[in-house]
């Protein structure tokens, strides 16, 4: 007989199994807690095996961007100091070319720098206007010799260094180069703080380099980049082209400053004439210091750079010339054009001739015969291997001196220096100007007096002379003529919405 289970039995086991279900969870969840303290253990003793690996490695790294960034801080200090401002006045008074004419002289040199005519009308300066910019220079000898691009300096008639130290010099012009793009300079100063050369030659791309210099007028600044490119050439701009390329960008006030690398040495000479030339590219060059060296011992020797001269203009020989000028190997340079009497017209070379080797080595291009022209000395007699009508024949030529010259700065009127105010002209402040009431409105200063080389300019607004008020013409003239008989004079002007102090003195 089947035994029959109670109700009550029946009951308490479902009170039992329900009670046993609520505890699962609570036992997972427990072994959970119980459990996971060994696995983030095991965790944690992976992560501490890796930590002081990464710390290392976080701490060299700080460590080497620390020593980076003291040892740029020690090149900058050191450099600045031998990175000038260099303040230029130029006064336009003809139009004489950068060169004698020659008729073979079709040189790509950058014109619309140096050139008037090819200004437009509008940004011409006006007869007897004085212009005046900054630009940079690097000191090459404790003894004040300076270096900068020559179109710095081109038809300056006043030029006035700016040191470290805030002191201001005027300088003189040593020697320039324009078929180089450099001047030499000359302050009266000894005990300067000269950059060390280094060898550009030595310049690779990806290099970590600086530039210094004043650009937009502000002293002292510094720019990093890296080198993008060497040896750049056929770019049109100066005869000698070996550029070293950056990517630091040669804004106005740059050109003149210096290049260098982290060894705080002088690489190259930084110059804005490729970007007036060609325009905001994005890129900055400098003139590398192998060759601005050479030029600069040259212009400290002899005021010049004495180079050798054919007279002759050449272009690169293609198959395609070649073979219409029947050369069946295509090797040298064509002629273009010859001086009239020139070297190479005396020595009966012809339009079409190609040249094949000079003094025994043998040429490519026109840039290659062109450097070892010009290297050689004058007077020397060399030895060209020519190409004519299906013959070689092996010709002499006497080298000469290569015959230009630069423009003379403009002459000025000759002005009584010993004059504080001699030279200055002015007018009645309209009512309607913009810049304030008071003063007397400087209309005209004389090139080279003394109130132009120190400082004082068209449009000025003088205020007071030696704190006696200027409200009259009047009171100008009787304060001009009583500065005769004084050595100095303190002006308080007003220039665009700013009043400042200006010094003249008959001392300077």
């Amino acid at each position: 007989m089947n035994e029959i289970v109670r109700p009550t039995t029946l009951l308490k086991t479902y009170q039992i199994l329900h009670r046993v279900t609520r505890l699962v969870p609570m036992l997972v969840y427990a072994l959970t807690l119980i459990t996971i303290p060994f696995l983030s253990k095991d965790t944690s003793f992976a992560s501490e095996s890796q930590r002081p690996q990464e710390q290392v490695d976080k701490k060299t790294s700080i460590l080497e961007a620390s020593v980076f960034s003291h040892a740029l801080k020690q090149v900058a200090q050191k450099a600045h100091a031998s990175v000038v401002n260099i303040t230029v006045k130029t006064h336009v008074t003809d139009k004489t070319g950068l060169y004698e004419p020659f008729p073979f002289f079709n040189n790509p040199f950058p014109q619309q720098y140096f050139d008037p005519d090819t200004v437009p009308d509008e940004e011409i300066p006006l007869p007897e206007s004085p212009g005046r910019f900054s630009a940079s220079g690097v000191i090459i000898s404790s003894d004040g010799y300076i270096l900068t691009n020559y179109h710095v300096i081109d038809q300056a008639y006043d030029i006035r260094v700016l040191l470290d130290n805030k002191r201001s010099i005027p300088a003189q012009v040593v020697g320039q180069d324009p078929k180089t793009d450099l001047a030499v300079l000359k302050i009266n100063a000894n005990d300067l703080p000269a950059l060390t050369w280094g060898d550009s030659r030595d310049v690779k791309v990806g290099e970590i380099v600086m530039a210094i210099g004043n650009p937009f007028g502000l002293n002292q600044t510094m720019t990093m980049g890296v080198i993008s490119a060497v040896g750049h050439a056929s770019l049109d701009v100066i005869d000698y082209e070996s550029f070293i390329q950056t990517d630091i960008v040669v804004n106005s006030g740059l050109s003149g400053g210096a290049l260098i690398n982290l060894k705080g040495e002088l690489i190259g000479i930084t110059t804005e004439l490729l970007r007036e030339s060609h325009g905001n590219m994005g890129i900055g060059f400098a003139i590398p210091s192998q060759l601005a060296n050479t030029i600069s011992t040259l212009l400290r020797q002899h005021g010049k750079v004495i180079r050798g001269w054919m007279g002759i203009a050449t272009q690169k020989l293609t198959p395609a010339i070649a073979k219409q000028l029947n050369d069946p190997i295509a090797k040298g340079v064509v002629i273009t054009e010859l001086a009239n009497n020139g070297p190479a017209d005396r020595a009966q070379f012809q339009r079409r001739d190609i040249i094949r080797s000079f003094q025994g080595k043998s040429v490519s291009e026109p840039r290659q015969l062109q450097a070892v022209v010009e290297t050689t000395k004058p007077g020397t007699q060399v030895t060209i291997t020519r190409f004519r009508d299906g013959q070689e024949k092996d010709v002499t030529v006497k080298i000469r001196e290569f015959p230009f010259k630069t423009r003379s700065p403009p002459q000025l009127k000759p002005v009584n220096k010993v004059h504080i105010l001699g030279g200055v002209t002015v007018e009645v402040v309209p009512k309607d100007f913009v810049q304030g009431k008071g003063g007397v409105l400087v209309s005209t200063v004389t090139p080279g007096s003394l109130a132009d080389t120190q400082g004082l300019e068209e449009g000025d607004v003088i205020l007071d002379i030696n704190q006696t008020s200027m409200q009259t013409v009047k009171d100008f003239l009787r304060q001009q003529d009583i500065l005769k008989r004084k050595d100095t004079a303190l002006l308080l002007i007003r220039r665009e919405n700013t009043s400042m102090f200006l010094t003249i003195s008959s001392d300077t």
